[in-house]
């Protein structure tokens, strides 16, 4: 029993210090290691996923003072494209010369008027990070501008950021 022993020993032994050559790719009969093998595939990195970004747009409001035509626009990729869009809004509703009165990027705006228009009505055009703050901002100004008549939000928009893959 003892030299069946000592042969099993010798055997798991032997398996154990045996090179595994089903790790490097060999043709069959070369050695591992030779210069005939390939070296072991190593797994790629995980690539490194793009994380989304957003781009900040624009929104623009223009009037025709004679007749009171606006013209409004948001989610525009520039400032110059949101004040060509909203003259060409404002030329398309009637207007004959629009101007514009506020660009605005990644924010809200409100047009505020005065509710009695009977004696005329100059329009306050506010911009801000909401709607509620452009308000605020807008109505005293809206107040003293038309004599201390109440005011009024007729309009309200917000221009927002475009996600980017």
């Amino acid at each position: 029993m003892g030299k069946v022993w000592v042969a099993l020993v010798v055997s798991v032994i032997t398996c154990f210090a045996a090179e595994a050559p089903a790790q490097t790719a060999c043709p069959y009969g070369a050695i591992p290691g030779s210069a005939l093998c390939l070296p072991d595939e190593v797994e790629a990195a995980p690539e490194a996923q793009r994380q989304p970004r957003w781009k900040l747009t624009w929104g623009a409001m223009a009037e025709d003072p004679a007749t009171g035509y606006v013209g409004t626009t948001t989610g525009q990729p520039s400032k110059r494209a949101a004040r060509r869009a909203a003259l060409a809004n404002c030329a398309n509703m009637g207007g004959r010369n629009c101007k514009s009165v506020l660009e605005y990027e990644n924010q809200c705006a409100v047009v505020a008027e005065a509710i009695d228009t009977s004696n005329g009505s100059g329009a306050i055009y506010q911009a801000g990070p909401t709607v509620e703050a452009a308000t605020v901002a807008a109505l005293p100004l809206c107040k003293t501008h038309n004599a201390g008549r109440d005011c009024q939000v007729n309009y309200s928009n917000c221009t927002a950021p475009v996600l980017v893959r």
